[in-house]
């Protein structure tokens, strides 16, 4: 019974860093690759006083960072550098994004979106998630596992 519970766990592993991989190379692509999303956004983030190299950084973790997560490379550390990521990303939010940006300003992309613009919801899952990468690892379907990292 212990092993077919550890193949179910293994599996959900998998299946956990592949969609968490996937969330943050989408969101990372429109970070980092995206240059309709980087006309938009660069403004807005110098606008908020936060420094372009902290906006690239965060690009760059974003999307190579969903990478590795999806091919279980450094999951741990990725994992807990997702969880700064999205902290600091939730205070933005409270701390100088609800001042900043006018009711109504972002509402043609809101509408786009389907929605998600707004809240910080996803970023408290992406910690949920991550917290249990940080602690579980990758585990056996992964190159962390296959590499004895």
């Amino acid at each position: 019974m212990l092993a077919a519970s550890e193949t179910y766990l293994d599996l959900t592993l998998l299946v956990v860093r592949g969609l968490l991989g996937v969330l943050m190379v989408v969101h990372g692509y429109q970070l980092l690759l995206s240059k309709a999303d980087r006309s938009i956004l660069l403004p807005l983030i110098k606008s908020l006083g936060v420094p372009r190299v902290a906006f690239e950084l965060a690009a760059v973790l974003a999307f190579f960072g969903g990478i590795f997560v999806m091919l279980g490379v450094l999951t741990r550390l990725v994992a807990a550098f997702f969880i700064i990521f999205m902290l600091c990303t939730i205070a933005l939010y409270i701390a100088k994004l609800t001042e900043a940006v006018p009711m109504g300003a972002f509402d043609q992309y809101y509408k786009s979106s389907r929605g998600y613009i707004k809240g910080w919801e996803l970023d408290t899952m992406i910690i949920a998630v991550s917290l249990i990468l940080t602690v579980l690892g990758g585990g056996v379907y992964s190159l962390d596992h296959l590499l004895n990292l």
